[in-house]
């Protein structure tokens, strides 16, 4: 008896499941890729693939992307036409029938080929038989195609009637309908045997039959426009009509059997769904109301596809998909002018005694739920002010037949469940006690005591006094949100922001639990959301930012959160399933979580629920399993227990392959490889299409959102990547080589699925492909073929080559040493033609004119004088090849340059009888050059030109763009134009100039300067007159000074240095003479003995050593020496406070401005060329002391010149000024001595003697009384003191001592320098 009522039981849930459960159907439209809402067709290929034929185009669908096929007319093998009417699949190949002919769809090429015989007929259905033939309808007419012989068969002139449906029996019998009557066709007799359909309709209207179908052996389901459903039974000859719509006309479009019992009738009129058991049926319309109903009510087409799921196409609404029900979330939401929740935003859910549900909502008041009936009761106060105060409720509490009710910031109502009235109301103020009107949630532990938590603090509610009270071990003015008893008696209490609290009433303990950064046990976060304790007496703590598993023992927290795999790190609430399981809400989605396994299932909007976000307190568990959950979009409910395991194992295929940007259905550049990417399982790649992207599915429809993806590229990388819920990999930069590809996916059911592997080849570059190292292997031949031909060629020309380049090596050995020979003679000559020139100059000078003596002398000292020039360019030469001469480019008038070079030259110009023809520019040209080099330049052009004339030169200046250009022509013999840069070559000269005088350098030096200056120097032979030299100069270089012709102060001395009288003064001034040239040294010593006291040293480092023994006042000192240069030695005397103050005056033979500019910057007072004139040298040496003496007799006679004009570096100025700030600060002391002044610089008393006599002329004794006076002198000068108080104030012990010595140093009484100071003011 019991077995047969639960099969009873069975068969009613199986006949009336469909009826008791809601339909939610998911959507796709245009906005969602399809390309048109009207949907006429659909199938599910072999693969898995969902096609959809619509009014403009085919569509494949692979559970994320549409990808349409279109007309192209410039494409022979596209579609025929955007209308698709009918799809059909037989061995795997899909038939395409459009409103312009039957099309075969090429599965590898992803393109169509036409049945010839269809061409330009619409096509309204298709179908096949057992033996291998295609039948199908065009323009009425029914046609049967062979597959294997390719031939077609109209039937039009053996029917006597149209047709336009078609069906086929399970024995392969084929079936066809037009207007009243079915027809069967007899294989046989190749002919239809008519059955008509003989039935009444109310309505008087004809059958016209629309659609049919077999199901079974026996049923043909025959679809009206105007009669609802007819079935056929073809063993009894009989029909039979289905109860529907009361007999009203209903148009059927299409049917599909989901099981035995369940027929699923697509209508004009919305979707039914039948029970052939019971013959009940629902029908599902479109409702506004409803986002979750079909998009229209014209259904065409239905498809069952491998899941279970439902593929719904209608003439507006696009597809609509419903999943087989694995998991059954009921969904409950406001609907307008419905009966339904009434809010969005659900609060607390909490059930009473007589099992209804109480909803609080947050945005729309109460509702009472009926999960019997599913019919709510809503409690709003906006529809009766006498209901509630407030539509915003947070908490709920079932206390027998009364429902407290807490809100927001209106305090607690009291409701009767019966009648539904609120019956009393607490508030602040109102004498019951009630801390805040903020009631967060309100809670009952199991000895029936209620707790008030609200936004400032936990108060219990005293029935007897009706009164609320605070709670010990709660703070006040804390911002509470949960709370909870455990079994253990504690009490629990969340925050807002302040943390979790612990209370045991039984020790008073109290903890605050509080998150600590630095500690990864202590709870995740302050804001609380949610306690719970589950059946293992385990404290789950949810926050904002993360879920906690509280540790009793160690009062220690383990944090869980998305790293863990939660979708979320909000949690919101918490509540027990079966066995281990908590349901935990986020707000990215509702969790299953095992504790034993730690296992996580994430459901959201993809599986079922309303949305992902989900409320605070909001959860609740019947006694029948029945889970529910509020969320920011109303309510959900689901019982586990009814979940069904989907073991379907979906294929996983690639969609698409993107190269270089530009998406292809597997096409590349490259011609062989022309095949769709969803059928090769070979992939080549040109070399330069290795950067790509994969598109790839798993073709299951119920959550395709939800599926996780891992990927492997062998070859590459040999561990699973993971892709998350991505469908595509990308690829950049991939090596030539063959690879493996392969990728699997896990989908939300927790089954695996893997692809096919798929070999992917990029070719090598060119470079190195087979052929190409064919090649390399047969160039490699060759060019060994070569090298051994012209083996004995290459030795006798690398012989000749070696021949040739040794003679080369010798030449510029030759030429080196010819250079360095001259080099070396000329810095050797330099200082014995100084001795030379020195001696003739004061024999000239003691000689009279007009004797023959004389007249020798000065042929003597022209040439003297011609061969100092000749070392110098020689000299010049070697520094520019060794590129060590530094130019510095100042503003210079050239024109003023050329005419000063005329002049020097004038005098042979006029003996030669030459006619020299300067033109220049009205305007004087200005260029920044070099002015010492540019001179030699030019003296060297003007030497060459006169030299080599006969009687005729010119020269021209002009500016150009950018440069001045100077040509020099002469009617000398011509030079050859082979010679032209020949001639520029040192030591060259040209061939009939051997009589000439000269050295072939003067042009060398000239072109190597002018290199220097960034200019040109050439011989121009276009001239066939003349000798054309001409010279091209930038007029601005890269760094340039503009001194606005600021000229050297040279100091002019007369012709006869013999009438300059020196002055002599008793005591000598002391000169220090340095030279490594003894015979120089003796000559200049000798000259100067008479005037002055010299010592003589032949090194500077010795010089060194006598400067610290000795008093000297001045030095000469020579340049170039062993060991320390004059550079250096200049540079250490001017840098040691000891010796900084001597003057220096520096003789060298170099003569460059360079090595000026280096000496003067070492702190050489004068800086005089070799060879030099003895009178010019003794006019500095009386200048720098004369200049000396001047200024420290000013100092001395002047009661207000300051110490510090005397110094003459910045050493001396630094040693000054401290010197004279130690004075000034011990100015009144009478006592100041030389020990004093010693001990505070930091130098030896002997030193400083020398250091300050050396500098001022003066003992330190008398520089401090001078410094006593002139500070005396300014005193005076403010006329602020007396004069005895001065004099006490500046040292002095009486007036008198420092009125006589007043006027003893400035020749003034101070009263006289007061009346002198008054009348200068």
């Amino acid at each position: 008896m019991k077995k047969y009522i639960v099969h009873l039981f069975i068969i009613y849930f199986l006949t009336n499941s469909s009826f008791g459960q809601e339909f939610y159907f998911k959507k796709y439209k245009s906005e969602n890729g399809l390309s048109h809402n009207t949907v006429l067709s659909s199938l599910q290929d072999k693969k898995g693939f969902m096609w959809f034929g619509t009014k403009d185009g085919l569509n494949r669908f692979d559970g994320y992307t549409f990808k349409t096929f279109r007309n192209d007319t410039n494409s022979p093998n596209s579609i025929g036409s955007n209308f698709i009417e009918c799809l059909h699949e037989y061995n795997g190949q899909l038939w395409v029938g459009t409103n312009n002919g039957l099309f075969k769809y090429n599965e590898k090429a992803e393109d169509f080929s036409l049945l010839r015989k269809s061409l330009n007929k619409p096509i309204v259905d298709i179908e096949n038989d057992n033996d291998g033939n295609l039948w199908y309808i065009a323009d009425l007419t029914l046609f049967k195609y062979t597959i294997a012989t390719k031939k077609t068969v109209s039937y039009k002139n053996k029917l006597l009637f149209n047709v336009e449906e078609i069906t086929r029996a399970p024995d392969g019998r084929i079936w066809v309908a037009f207007n009243n009557n079915l027809y069967g066709y007899n294989k046989e007799t190749n002919s239809f045997k008519k059955i008509s359909i003989n039935i009444s309709t109310k309505n008087k209207l004809p059958i016209n039959i629309s659609k049919i179908i077999c199901e079974g052996e026996n049923n043909i389901f025959i679809g009206t426009q105007n009669s609802g459903v007819l079935v056929y039974h073809i063993r009894n000859n009989s029909i039979k009509r289905l109860r529907l719509h009361n007999g009203e006309p209903l148009y059927i479009r299409d049917f599909l059997k989901i099981n035995p019992n369940e027929l699923w009738i697509a209508t004009e009129s919305g979707l039914i769904i039948y029970n052939l058991k019971s013959s009940r049926y629902k029908n599902l319309t479109k409702s506004y109301n409803n986002p979750y109903s079909i998009s229209d009510n014209a259904v065409y087409s239905l498809t069952a596809d491998s899941e279970g799921g439902v593929w719904i196409g209608t003439y507006f609404g696009g597809i609509n998909y419903y999943p087989k029900q694995y998991i059954q979330f009921k969904k409950y939401y406001p609907k307008l002018g419905e009966n339904s929740i009434s809010g969005n935003a659900v609060r607390e859910i909490r059930s009473d005694p007589n099992g209804n549900l109480w909803i609080g909502t947050e945005d729309a008041g109460l509702n009472k739920f009926n999960p019997k009936t599913g019919l709510f009761t809503n409690y709003d106060l906006s529809k009766n002010s006498n209901l509630l105060t407030h539509n915003n409720i947070h908490g709920l509490l079932i206390k027998e037949n009364k429902l407290w009710i807490g809100t927001f910031d209106r305090g607690i109502d009291i409701m009767d469940t019966d009648t539904g009235k609120v019956i009393k109301h607490y508030s602040v103020g109102d004498g019951h006690g009630l801390s805040s009107n903020f009631v967060y949630t309100l809670y009952q532990n199991i000895s029936k005591q209620i707790f008030v938590i609200t936004s400032t603090g936990i108060q219990t509610y005293d029935a007897g006094k009706d009164k609320f009270i605070n709670i010990k071990g709660f703070a006040e003015r804390v911002f509470y949100t949960s709370f909870m008893e455990d079994k253990k008696g504690i009490l629990w209490a969340g925050t807002y922001w302040d943390g979790l609290i612990s209370y045991n009433p039984r020790t008073n303990k109290r903890i605050v639990f509080k998150q600590n950064k630095d500690n990864s046990k202590s709870i995740s976060n302050n804001a609380i959301n949610g306690i719970f304790q589950d059946y293992k007496n385990d404290l789950w703590i949810a926050t904002e930012n993360g879920l906690n598993l509280y540790n009793y023992k160690s009062n220690e927290f383990k944090n869980y959160t998305t790293k863990d795999g939660f979708p979320s790190n909000v949690f919101y609430s918490i509540i027990s399933g079966e066995k281990n399981i908590l349901w935990i809400s986020t707000s990215k989605g509702l969790v299953e979580f095992d504790q034993e396994s730690k296992k996580i299932k994430v459901y959201t909007e993809d599986n079922g629920l309303l949305n992902n976000q989900f409320n605070y307190n909001s959860a609740y568990k019947d006694k029948n399993g029945m889970i529910y959950f509020g969320s920011t979009s109303g309510m959900v409910a689901f019982n586990p227990k009814r979940f069904l395991k989907n073991t379907f194992r979906p294929s996983i295929f690639l969609t698409g392959i993107e190269i270089l940007g530009k998406e292809s259905s597997g096409k590349t550049s490259i011609s062989t490889y022309n095949n769709s990417i969803t059928n090769n399982e070979e992939i080549t790649l040109y070399p330069d299409e290795n950067s790509f992207n994969l598109d790839f599915t798993s073709l299951s429809y119920t959550a395709p959102e939800m599926v996780k993806y891992w990927y492997k590229l062998e070859g590459s990388t040999s561990d699973w990547i993971s892709l998350g819920k991505r469908h595509k990999v990308y690829f950049s930069g991939l090596s030539s080589g063959n690879y493996v590809f392969k990728v699997k996916a896990l989908n939300v059911n927790g089954i695996w699925s893997k692809s096919s592997p798929v070999q992917i080849t990029i070719l090598p570059p060119l470079w190195k492909s087979n052929l190409a190292y064919v090649f390399y292997i047969c160039i490699l031949i060759v060019l060994c073929f070569q090298g051994f031909r012209f083996y004995h060629n290459r030795i006798k020309l690398r012989n000749s080559y070696l021949l040739t380049e040794l003679n080369n090596k010798k030449e510029k050995e030759l030429y080196n040493a010819k250079i360095e020979f001259f080099t070396n003679i000329s810095h050797e000559i330099r200082t014995p033609l100084s001795l030379i020139k020195g001696p003739l100059e004061k024999l000239l000078d003691k000689v009279d004119p007009g004797t023959e003596i004389k007249e020798n002398l000065s042929i003597m000292d022209k040439n003297v004088s011609r061969l100092l020039n000749l070392v110098s360019q020689l000299l010049d030469f070697r520094k520019t090849e060794l590129e060590n001469v530094s130019l510095t480019f100042v503003k210079t008038n050239i024109s003023d340059l050329v005419r000063e070079t005329y002049t020097q030259f004038s005098q042979i110009i006029k003996s030669k009888n030459i006619y020299f023809e300067l033109k220049l520019e009205t305007d004087d040209l200005i260029a920044f050059v070099d002015a010492e080099v540019l001179t030699k330049i030019l003296s060297n052009l003007f030497n060459n030109a006169i030299k080599y004339s006969k009687s005729n030169i010119i020269l021209s200046l002009s500016k150009k763009e950018g440069y001045f250009k100077l040509t020099i022509k002469n009617d000398g013999k011509l030079i050859p134009s082979h010679l032209r840069n020949k001639i520029f070559e040192p030591f060259f000269r040209a061939p009939g100039t051997e009589n000439q005088s000269g050295t072939g350098i003067g042009l060398a030096l000239a072109y190597s300067l002018v290199k220097l200056h960034k200019g040109k120097l050439k011989l121009d032979t276009n001239d066939a007159a003349m000798n054309s030299f001409v010279l091209k100069l930038p007029i601005h270089q890269d760094k340039e000074f503009d001194f606005d012709n600021v000229k050297k102060s040279d100091i002019k001395v007369e012709d006869d240095f013999s009438t300059h009288k020196l002055k002599i003064e008793n005591n000598k001034p002391t000169i220090l003479l340095i030279e490594d040239n003894e015979d120089l040294l003796d000559f200049v010593a000798k000259d100067l003995m008479d005037t002055y006291t010299i010592i003589k040293s032949t090194n500077a480092i010795q010089a060194l050593d006598i400067v610290d023994n000795e008093s000297i006042q001045l030095i000469i000192s020579d340049v170039m020496m062993p060991e320390m240069d004059g550079f250096t030695f200049c540079e250490k005397m001017k840098t040691n406070i000891s010796t900084s103050h001597i003057p220096i005056i520096l003789l060298t033979a170099k003569i460059s401005l360079g090595a000026r500019i280096e000496g003067l910057e070492s702190g050489a007072d004068a800086y005089i060329d070799k060879p030099f004139s003895m009178g010019y040298l003794k006019v500095q040496v009386s200048n720098l002391l004369d200049n000396r003496r001047n200024i420290i007799d000013h100092y001395s006679s002047s009661p207000l010149a300051h110490i510090r004009t005397m110094a003459h570096t910045s050493v001396d100025e630094n040693f000054i000024k401290r010197l004279d700030g130690i004075i000034i600060s011990n100015i009144s002391d009478s006592n100041l001595s030389v020990d004093t002044l010693a001990l505070n610089m930091n130098m030896s008393r002997s030193t400083l003697y020398r250091k300050i006599n050396s500098v001022t002329n003066l003992t330190p004794l008398d520089l401090i009384n001078i410094t006593r006076l002139k500070k005396a002198a300014e005193l005076l000068k403010t006329g602020s003191y007396k004069i005895y108080q001065i004099a006490e104030m500046v040292g002095f012990n009486s007036q008198v001592s420092f009125g006589r010595s007043f006027q003893r140093q400035f020749n003034m009484t101070p009263s006289e320098y007061i009346k002198f100071e008054i009348k200068q003011q």
